[in-house]
């Protein structure tokens, strides 16, 4: 039958084995979407095409999703991963990837380091049937797999009923370079498919009468399969064929019918359940009967075809059969049995998440069991799949009324829940709901405190104000609830006011904290000083407060600490956290990796490790967009938008920057300030200095009241001063050169600063003395850009005092940091200068940009990328070698990949070892030419 129905499918399967057929001589990915309506055929498809890939060699894990356990996250992913005779995983492997699904990115990396290690060994094969009900947490590692291993050969396979949603939708819309798509749908069957079925399944050529049953289930080959299979059965018994019914949902309802009440109720029952069975739980479900009864009766319901038995489980023969029993129960049975299999899996220690659809089926109004087993999974849910969890909340809390004692309490726990998922409208909406209700100060106040945190997230930072003051005005507060509203009033005002005013209020609200000993509170206040002390430029205060934060908690605030490090110059102490934070598998660092990446970038930019950055930009991107959150994202974009700029490529650089603009996702008072930077220099850049001037002239005048931390970054001040003396405005000029000599006294020690105050004051004084001293000073500080912008300015200077030869000569220290670096458009600005002096160098590039393609185009990154992989090292193994994140050299790879027209590490191999010989040949040739 099945050869049958593929033979109807000849081209489908030649175009999924075409897939299957470019990795195995490639060893590049590729991806197969099977697409078509229940009953079509994807399943044979997808269990044919295994099957050859199987046969070529390929290492193989099917996995299938049901609607029933779209809570319990990563089942179908942890299938795939451990099912068949020969498991891509091994039992304790699975076991510590179960550990994982509460967080979400280290589960990701563990199953992309094992797939990448065994398709060293064979290609893989990796598939997930009825993919329409994957959960969220498999949605998202099988959707990121694919971009990561793509240079691995594996061929990803989903099969769905609908390419308009789910995990289907997300690889169908998926364009990885190098990795090719195969889309498939699967239509009905045609005239001639059905005919040869009925020719091979009756033996004979059908009737008019058959023709006519055939024809009226629209070439779906489940039901015409039923049919016939039922024709079949009925010729043998020596029925006529007209009691055979013609739409396949008659033939289960008399099949069901057909059964004893015994059996008929455990088919129903099964068909609540939803998932495969074992007789046991059938046992405990219908307790009211005896044990040996229920194991007759799932014999009897096997026989009958309705339900299949397969290793020691009951299951339906296809998910129609399951659909069409359940359709057919009222709506009071369905509730009935849904309460029945909620009560069990509760019982037998499953869980609330595995419990909740169950709880949710048979929820009426004012059900406050269902309503706390739905509270209960949403609190396991918020870190896995955090929408799944603000769905269960907002469930929970519909379904009581304010009447009921518990409305209040369930209704506080959405909020809180809603905000830690970041679904902040919702939240807010359900906490002006509860607060119509609400006559208890106390209540009220928390309801509030709940509410600003998710308008902290959305930037409603004035109605987050005015609700903590109309709540602190509330008399008889309890002292922690109180000391929590004072610190998230502190916090709130470092977004709104000067650093100054939000430090008055922190502090009070840090020592009214600490004596009530809330840690709530007291995080809240360590986190609004830290930011307070950063906004106005006291970095080494702000490293005391954050990391006075982790240790009250825990890693969730490590990026603050790194970030205030490196604005102290202690890139050192910066890079040992980051390397202890990627190094740590076991702790909760990498539920945060994004702010950790954040941080990283920043450590990588600040130190002239463009190409890396750029690239872990790009991850950052790429990985925000995953989660669903995007601020990291749009900081990392404004990142790839300077790196561009320091690169020459100035087109480049706006439209890197033009998705920042118009994004709608992030708080403007966090968004605005760092765009309109970029967008000032961007326009000076181009020779617009006029509207530079308007765009930076607000932004530096106010920069002492700004709440945010921008002019007490090193980077930003000599552009400003260069700006100012260009367009002739001394005055612009002198105000950035204060900024700068105040950050330096706020910040003793630290060579970035006072370096560059020296610098800039010299500058505007044309102060050779200053200027030598901030070479002197900047010599010192880690930042390469810096030293660069110290000599180019010195050099400048000397030149015009007539000082030639020491002028070219700090020009020269200049242009050897910015080439190191890659900043091509500080080279050739430099390489112009010396020119018009009359200098000329033979170690100076052209004003050609860097190929984008071909070896040429590779980044220095990306040529030790290339050697290693080509070694035979894994994406995790060339991580450790180079100090990068697995993330960051698999984002080198695909550029890799790109750039050389290779679509694999096999092919990338080849490629490099051709390269490195024609290399040899030639030095030895330039060898023996030599004298």
């Amino acid at each position: 039958m099945a050869r049958t129905v593929l033979r109807g499918r000849a081209t489908a399967m030649s175009s999924a084995l075409s897939v299957v057929r470019r990795t195995e001589q490639d060893g590049r990915s590729g991806i197969v979407v099977l697409t078509g309506e229940a009953g079509i055929g994807k399943t044979a498809v997808l269990e044919e095409l295994i099957a050859q890939a199987r046969t070529r060699g390929f290492a193989s894990g099917a996995g299938k999703a049901d609607e029933s356990g779209q809570i319990s996250p990563g089942a179908p992913l942890l299938v795939a991963l451990r099912s068949g005779a020969s498991p891509l995983i091994a039992s304790d492997a699975l076991a510590e990837l179960q550990r994982s699904v509460d967080q979400p990115l280290q589960l990701l990396e563990q199953v992309s380091t094992h797939l990448e290690k065994l398709a060293c060994v064979s290609p893989v094969i990796f598939a997930i049937d009825d993919a329409q009900w994957a959960d969220r947490l498999t949605r998202f590692v099988v959707r990121a797999l694919p971009a990561r291993l793509a240079g691995s050969p594996i061929v990803w396979v989903v099969a769905g009923r609908d390419a308009a949603g789910g995990l289907v939708s997300d690889l169908s819309r998926t364009e990885i370079p190098s990795v090719p798509l195969e889309f498939i749908h699967l239509g009905p069957l045609d005239a001639h498919d059905v005919g040869a079925l009925a020719q091979d399944l009756l033996g004979s050529a059908p009737s008019e009468k058959v023709r006519g049953m055939l024809n009226g289930v629209g070439g779906n080959p489940f039901l015409v399969t039923q049919i016939l299979d039922g024709l079949a059965q009925a010729r043998t018994r020596g029925e006529p064929e007209d009691q055979v019914p013609a739409e396949f949902v008659f033939a289960t309802r008399r099949k069901l019918l057909g059964l004893g009440a015994g059996e008929r109720q455990l088919v129903q029952t099964a068909a609540v359940f939803g998932q495969p069975f074992a007789v046991d739980d059938a046992t405990a479900l219908l307790a009211e009967h005896p044990a040996a009864h229920v194991w007759a009766w799932a014999e009897l319901a096997v026989e009958s075809g309705l339900l299949a038995a397969r290793d020691h489980r009951l299951s339906f023969r296809h998910d129609l059969v399951r659909e069409t029993v359940y359709a057919d129960l009222t709506d009071n049975a369905r509730r009935a049995l849904h309460k029945r299999c909620a009560e069990h899996l509760m019982a037998t220690g499953h869980g609330p998440l595995s419990t909740a659809p169950h709880a949710r089926a048979s929820a009426t109004p004012g059900d406050l069991a269902s309503a706390r087993i739905l509270t209960q999974a949403a609190d396991a849910a918020v870190t896995a799949m955090p929408h799944t969890a603000g769905d269960l909340a907002l469930q929970a809390f519909q379904l009581l009324r304010p009447a009921q004692p518990a409305w209040l309490t369930v209704g506080e726990h959405c909020v809180d829940i809603l905000s830690r998922v970041q679904r902040c409208a919702e939240a807010v909406t359900v906490a002006d709901t509860l607060l119509a209700w609400s006559d208890d100060p106390a209540a009220t106040a928390r309801i509030q405190v709940l509410a600003v945190r998710a308008l902290w997230l959305m930037g409603r930072l004035a109605d987050s104000l005015t609700r903590i003051d109309a709540a602190l005005s509330q008399p008889g507060l309890p002292p922690a609830l109180r000391s929590w509203l004072a610190s998230s009033r502190a916090l709130a005002l470092t977004r709104t006011e000067p650093a100054d005013i939000a430090r008055q209020a922190a502090e009070p609200a840090l020592a009214e904290a600490r004596l009530t000993g809330d840690r709530e509170a007291i995080t809240v206040a360590l986190q609004a000083l830290g930011e307070a002390a950063k906004n106005s430029g006291h970095h080494a205060e702000a490293l005391a407060h954050f990391r006075a934060l982790r240790a009250t908690a825990g890693h969730t605030h490590l990026a603050q600490e790194i970030l205030a490090l490196q604005l102290l110059d202690r890139f050192a102490e910066a890079e040992t956290i980051l390397s202890a934070a990627h190094a740590d598998a076991r702790n909760q660092v990498e539920a945060i990796l994004p702010s950790v990446l954040y941080a990283q970038l920043w450590q990588e930019f600040s130190l002239g490790r463009l190409d890396d950055a750029d690239s872990t930009a790009r991850t950052l991107i790429a990985l925000s967009e995953e989660l669903g959150n995007h601020t990291h994202g749009l900081q990392a974009v404004m990142i790839t938008s300077s790196v561009a700029l320091l690169r020459g490529d100035i087109a480049g650089a706006r439209n890197r920057l033009a998705p920042a603009l118009t994004h709608a996702d992030a708080d403007d008072e966090v968004r605005l300030p760092g765009l309109h930077l970029l967008q000032g220099w961007i326009s000076a850049a181009e020779g617009h200095l006029d509207q530079a001037m308007s765009v930076l002239s607000p932004a530096l005048y106010r920069a002492k009241e700004t709440p945010t931390y921008w002019p007490w970054w090193p980077g930003w001040l000599r552009g400003f001063t260069r700006f100012g003396l260009a367009a002739g405005d001394l005055g612009f000029a002198e105000h950035a050169v204060a900024l700068a000599e105040e950050g330096a006294a706020r910040n003793p020690g630290v060579a970035s600063f006072e370096g560059i105050a020296l610098q800039l004051r010299g500058t505007l004084r044309q102060d050779l003395t200053l200027l030598r001293r901030a070479t002197e000073v900047l010599a010192r500080s880690p930042r390469p850009a810096l030293r660069a912008g110290g000599y180019e300015d010195y050099g400048r200077a000397l030149l015009t005092a007539g000082q030639r030869k020491e002028g070219v000569a700090n020009l020269d220290l200049a242009w050897d940091i910015n080439h190191q670096m890659g900043a091509r458009g500080s080279v050739l600005a430099l390489q112009h200068v010396m020119r018009r002096a009359g200098i000329r160098r033979s170690k100076w590039i052209n004003d050609l940009e860097r190929p984008r393609t071909g070896w040429a185009a590779l980044s220095e990154a990306e040529r030790k990328v290339a050697q290693l992989i080509s070694a035979g090292q894994t994406n995790q193994a060339a991580a450790r070698t180079l100090g990068l994140s697995p993330n960051t050299v698999g984002t080198h790879l695909r550029s890799i990949f790109a750039k050389l027209d290779v679509h694999s590490r096999v092919q990338l191999a080849n490629v490099w070892n051709d390269r490195t010989a024609t290399e040899r040949v030639s030095e030895l040739s330039a060898a023996r030419r030599r004298p």
